[in-house]
């Protein structure tokens, strides 16, 4: 329960504008350039692998897709506001030590890559892109935690109230069992009961038996 009251308080944060994805420049290598300007945004709670799928079908949606040795590239990207000049887009995941993965986009276009101070409405294009991209992958990754731990939750709630019930049978039986041994004491007092009175017919007959047994032999 703790754990769901978490995720939801993490979709409930990140979706707030205090927890809005921030985007960041600094300089990375990349396969085709070193020590460029890059766009990087730390993407918090998503595994490496959903962050990366994610990445993958951001830029097959830009352009011409290639995978290379942990890199994505997309070429020949066309963005309606970006202008009429294609470009390329590389970009890279890392991971801190914190497990927190970050993304390093890095956008050529054409001599020079995209920076704030450069290009600064193309900049802030890109910028919200990017952030939209973040707070997207968050989102739907906490969102698909939360329902692997309500059906987890779901499940164990199913558990208690089978259990419950199997208590609840178990102690019909034993109030069932204790009627019946109430019963069967009664009918065992009843019954030692008729054995006094059978042992004295008993005996009664006996002697009738040996009185009529002793007119017999009276009459040899």
């Amino acid at each position: 329960m703790k754990l769901l009251i978490f995720i939801s308080f993490a979709i409930i944060c990140y979706s707030s504008h205090s927890q809005k994805a921030v985007v960041q420049e600094e300089n990375f290598n990349f396969s085709a350039s070193s020590n460029v300007n890059s766009l990087s945004v730390e993407i918090p709670y998503a595994q490496k692998d959903f962050v990366d799928s994610r990445l993958k079908k951001l830029l097959k949606g830009w352009g011409k897709h290639k995978e290379s040795k942990g890199e994505h590239s997309s070429l020949m990207v066309e963005i309606k506001d970006m202008g009429k000049m294609p470009f390329n887009v590389f970009a890279r995941l890392t991971e801190g030590n914190n497990e927190i993965i970050s993304v390093h986009f890095g956008f050529d276009l054409g001599g020079a890559f995209l920076s704030k101070r450069e290009h600064p409405e193309k900049y802030k294009i890109m910028e919200s892109k990017i952030v939209d991209f973040a707070s997207s992958i968050v989102k739907d990754w906490i969102s698909s935690e939360l329902k692997n731990e309500e059906k987890i939750l779901n499940q164990l709630e199913k558990d208690q109230k089978d259990l419950e019930k199997q208590k609840e049978h178990l102690e019909k039986q034993i109030e069932d069992f204790q009627k019946k041994i109430i019963e069967n004491e009664k009918d065992i007092k009843e019954n030692i009961d008729l054995q006094g009175k059978k042992k004295e017919a008993i005996q009664l007959q006996d002697k009738k038996v040996k009185k009529v047994d002793q007119k017999l032999k009276d009459l040899n």
